[in-house]
């Protein structure tokens, strides 16, 4: 007979998303189980970019640092190269600042329109081999490796789930919650019915991920992040060392059953050059797609990360949308586990977060576009010709990609996430500004994301946040000690950060600015008329 196990919650997944929704859960300490299918992190690098909100959020867990030091050195730059192939001529160049650079700007540029950490590359297979160390040393998660989720049920507001290992073996799950973390192909979702809808795999790439010290090839149009040839081939500098990642679009019929055959001569026949290749660590064909699911779960079971959104990665909003679902979900799991939150706040979940996934793997879709049109324009014998004619044709594509190079600079979709509609947010009184995906527009506006500044050395406004709900005095606000007051009467937790900063006084616009664990502002205003209607709402509770 299998054993049963009882926990609070239960994960399905431990990529990126399962992983720091547990590590949320532990800060909070709430204990929870994690149930990976696969018995190692993963192999292949998958994402390589975690966008300064993203880094903003980890480093309210503690974790951004090291992931600074296990990724790219701040010294390199982000820049991405438009070529023929290894060959060049070089077409065009997106300029993106090192994470230096980005840190030195932040800091004499202080109007709250950026994220206030720089972004990072690290790899998902590095990324997810951090924190799986940090879950594994976790007194409040039990981490089961080599386990896959096989059913589960919602009875009688239990939920009750059958994981299963390699050999067999069998052990039944008792959670008050369960989240399906577990990908594109999830158990979890298939398990509540819930389709998938959007843009399926509408062509098919090869990948090779490889070492190479080989320098002088590689870089023989200069140092890149990622590098796009003409032909629908990538490639992408994981470490700045000697770990590279191609991608060869294949096409969307593939009809050899290894259409990569020895990899090392299929790298080196898409580089276009004879590149020395140290070792080959992972290879795989596989098809982009953009779908999002009907529904983000069901009562007690829920849904985050792939497993509701699937998305091209150009742009890399795919891990970067599943952290921001994992942090939604995290606060207010533990909210519920604690007894201080109410229903509403799990309802909330999907009607805040299905929209931005929505959103962004429509962005994610744009941007492939821009790369389709490149291949389109840039797919003739003329692009390496040595004619007035060819050079005024590629003059023509340099100026289409600079004048579309939204892909990496894309704030309003990075920062501009608003839950102004949510059922646990107070109505906000003022017009909510126009969106733009390029730029965000800083906004104390309830239900829009909290700016945040550099305010010292290595330190930054959110850094006084505390681990719960902080309220934000920009005025030393006599009527502060209501909320406060009330917060404790019902158990949420809330810290009162007294801002004396003169410049972040005037962007948090001289009010009372109460916001939630994942950086969202939950209520503003310059008087408190009810603080236990306000306390009820932003706790979820009718």
């Amino acid at each position: 007979m299998a054993s049963t196990l009882d926990t609070p919650v239960l994960i399905a997944g431990g990529g990126p998303t399962g992983l720091t929704l547990a590590y949320i859960l532990a800060s909070n300490g709430i204990n929870c189980i994690l149930a990976e299918r696969n018995p190692s992190t993963t192999r292949f690098p998958k994402m390589d970019i975690t966008n300064g909100a993203s880094m903003e959020l980890l480093r309210r867990l503690g974790v951004d640092e090291q992931l600074r030091e296990v990724g790219v050195g701040p010294q390199h730059s982000f820049d991405v190269i438009f070529a023929p192939d290894l060959n060049g001529p070089e077409i065009a160049r997106w300029q993106l600042p090192s994470v230096e650079e980005e840190r030195a700007w932040l800091h004499d540029n202080r109007d709250g329109t950026h994220p206030a950490q720089p972004w990072q590359r690290v790899s998902q297979e590095v990324f997810e081999r951090v924190m799986m160390e940090r879950c594994h040393s976790d007194p409040h998660i039990d981490v089961r490796q080599g386990w896959r989720l096989d059913e589960c049920a919602e009875v009688d507001g239990v939920v009750w789930a059958t994981l299963a290992d390699g050999d067999g073996e069998e052990m039944s799950v008792r959670a008050d919650y369960l989240v399906g973390c577990d990908g594109a192909s999830s158990r979890v979702r298939s398990e509540l019915g819930i389709a998938m809808t959007g843009f399926p795999a509408f062509t098919t790439f090869a990948l090779v991920h490889f070492r190479s010290s080989d320098l002088a090839n590689l870089h023989a149009m200069g140092q890149f992040w990622h590098l796009f040839f003409s032909t629908g081939t990538t490639v992408i500098a994981q470490d700045e060392v000697n770990t590279w990642t191609l991608h060869v679009n294949l096409g969307p019929d593939v009809v050899s059953d290894d259409p990569i055959g020895d990899p090392i001569e299929f790298v080196q026949r898409a580089l276009g050059r004879a590149v020395q290749i140290d070792d080959i660590l992972a290879s795989s064909v596989w098809g982009p797609t953009a779908l999002l699911a009907d529904g983000y779960g069901r009562g007690r079971i829920m849904l985050a990360g792939d497993a509701v959104h699937t998305m091209i990665p150009t742009g890399g909003y795919g891990m970067n949308t599943g952290l921001g679902d994992a942090f939604n979900l995290g606060w207010k799991l533990s909210a519920a586990v604690q007894e201080w939150g109410g229903q509403r706040l799990l309802d909330s979940y999907e009607a805040e977060r299905r929209p931005v996934g929505e959103r962004n793997r429509d962005a994610s879709v744009e941007n492939a576009g821009v790369h389709l049109q490149y291949h389109y324009m840039a797919g003739d014998d003329l692009l390496t010709a040595d004619t007035e004619e060819a050079a005024a044709h590629r003059t023509g594509i340099a100026e289409f990609l600079g004048a579309n190079d939204g892909e990496n600079i894309s704030l309003g979709v990075e920062l501009d996430i608003r839950y102004d509609d949510s059922p646990v947010v107070c109505a906000p009184d003022t017009e909510a500004p126009p969106w733009n995906r390029r730029t965000y527009a800083p906004s104390v506006r309830a239900g829009h994301r909290a700016p945040n500044v550099v305010v010292g050395a290595d330190r930054t406004l959110f850094d006084g946040f505390g681990p719960g709900f902080t309220l934000v005095d920009a005025c030393r606000h006599p009527e502060a000690k209501r909320l406060i007051d009330e917060a404790a009467l019902v158990g949420m937790p809330l810290h009162h950060l007294i801002v004396e900063d003169p410049h972040c006084r005037a962007l948090y616009q001289n009010q009372l600015v109460l916001v939630r664990p994942d950086l969202h502002v939950a209520w503003s205003g310059n008087t408190v008329t009810d603080a236990e209607v306000i306390i009820r709402r932003v706790r979820g509770v009718s």
